[in-house]
């Protein structure tokens, strides 16, 4: 039988009992909680509703019961979830968030995906954290708006500093030449809520309209070049690339992060969601006109975008922070919580 399950218990307000599976023998882990009668709730990580006390006790005896008989390790910690955690920040931000938690130790998860997106500012304390101790994180949260959002919630493993980060909408979006968002740090839950609603939400917003913007360009310029070819250019590439990012600018120029919009302008916003809209024609004939129809309503989207917006003013980049470092190897430090 395995010894290298490895079964973590927090204590939940929102969830219950939750149980994250860990260690080389994590399969083994998650049969025993799926025996167990746990749920797997998140990707990954399993919960235990204690609404009705007696089911969650034959639960919890059964859990320790399997876990013996397949050599899995059954241990608690008074660390907090990362999903309250994460849902106490979103609790106090502007808008309607959702959450997701993911495992950041399966080696194909959803989780490291996303966090490889992370989009910081190279000497914040997100990407400092996930660069060398990323192995002693098992979890993070992920909270997105209908906005275009989306952060990420750790906490760091020495210190149980909560870290906060954006998350870029495209992979391209993180070597683009643009202003990157300010990871943030915190030690307790108001600070983390005040610092990204006044430090990286603001920093976001702005690196988002930028990196939208910087898109279109390639996008009106694959319309340039597809325009001066002599054969039939291929139409899906160029419309699946607006679609990732006409939208977002036409949301924004919309929304209350630009000067009012007059009516003409705003007209002219209605008439490139259409144009935008409206797919690739089943007509070949068609594609010289749809072209021009891209190209003009293209154009004016991005030059609404420099004359309107206040995001791509001429400001100075955040304050670079300094690295925090570990006082010692993770788990170490004095004062730290018992060990997972």
């Amino acid at each position: 039988m395995p010894t290298s399950a490895e079964i973590t218990l927090h204590l939940s307000p929102e969830d219950g009992l939750v149980a994250v599976p860990a260690g080389p023998g994590y399969d083994w882990a998650r049969a025993v909680l799926d025996l167990a009668a746990f749920e797997e709730t998140y990707e990954g990580i399993h919960t235990l509703p204690l609404s009705d006390p007696e089911m969650a006790r034959r639960a919890i005896d059964n859990l320790h019961i399997v876990a013996f008989r397949f050599g899995a390790r059954v241990g608690t910690t008074d660390r907090p979830f990362i999903g309250d955690t994460a849902r106490r920040i979103a609790q106090g931000l502007p808008g309607t968030w959702e959450l997701a938690v993911g495992h950041l130790q399966l080696p194909h998860s959803d989780a490291r995906q996303s966090l490889d997106r992370a989009w910081s500012v190279p000497g914040g304390p997100l990407p400092v954290a996930t660069r060398s101790h990323l192995r002693d994180m098992p979890a993070a949260a992920f909270f997105s708006d209908h906005a275009g959002r989306e952060l990420v919630v750790v906490a760091r493993p020495w210190d149980d500093t909560v870290l906060v980060g954006a998350i870029a909408p495209h992979s391209e979006f993180p070597s683009l030449d643009v202003r990157q968002p300010a990871s943030i740090s915190a030690k307790t839950i108001p600070a983390a809520r005040a610092q990204v609603t006044g430090r990286l939400l603001p920093s976001y917003d702005r690196a988002l309209v930028e990196g939208h913007r910087r898109m279109l360009d390639t996008v009106l310029n694959g319309i340039r070049e597809a325009r001066a070819s002599e054969g039939w250019p291929d139409l899906l590439p160029l419309a699946a690339g607006a679609s990732q990012h006409v939208p977002y600018l036409l949301q924004h120029l919309r929304g209350s992060g630009t000067r009012p919009l007059s009516g003409q302008s705003a007209a002219a916003l209605d008439r490139a969601e259409e144009v935008f809209g409206a797919g690739i024609p089943a007509d070949v004939r068609r594609t010289a006109r749809v072209l021009e129809a891209w190209l003009e309503h293209g154009t004016r989207i991005a030059d609404m975008i420099d004359t309107l917006d206040p995001h791509l003013a001429d400001t100075p980049p955040p304050a670079k922070t300094a690295p925090a470092l570990p006082p010692g190897l993770p788990g170490q430090a004095a004062g730290s919580h018992p060990q997972r």
